[in-house]
């Protein structure tokens, strides 16, 4: 993909992304940490390679404390804002309906979605 982006000098990338966990490390590890830009399947469009943002990306793996990790991924958030590295330009939502004859359907906390592993019918 970096190559792709470099031969034909592109400018803005337009994407969207989810994390895998609900969790700064989770959302932030493959779009902003410089080690994982990659020639195939890279999510680091903007291939951020900010020697900053990768030690506090460590840090914050090795921090057990949560509200001081999640301290750190704020620090992270604004060197992206100060950098102007990523466009949070939309947040989705979709109205969620289900029939009555649905059972055992919740909405997970981590993806504002229902859990689809755990729904039965009436």
């Amino acid at each position: 993909m970096p190559n792709f982006v470099h031969q034909h000098d592109l400018g803005i990338i337009l994407t969207g992304w989810g994390a895998d966990w609900p969790d700064g490390f989770g959302f932030l590890s493959q779009i902003v940490d410089g080690r994982a830009i990659k020639a195939a399947g890279n999510s680091n469009l903007a291939e951020e390679n900010s020697p900053q943002i990768n030690q506090l990306l460590d840090k914050a793996t090795q921090t057990t404390d949560e509200a001081a990790r999640n301290k750190i991924y704020a620090q992270i958030d604004q060197i992206m804002m100060n950098d102007a590295v990523v466009l949070p330009e939309v947040y989705s939502k979709a109205l969620l309906y289900r029939s009555p004859n649905v059972t055992n359907a919740f909405v997970t906390e981590a993806y504002g979605m229902y859990d689809y592993t755990q729904l039965g019918k009436a």
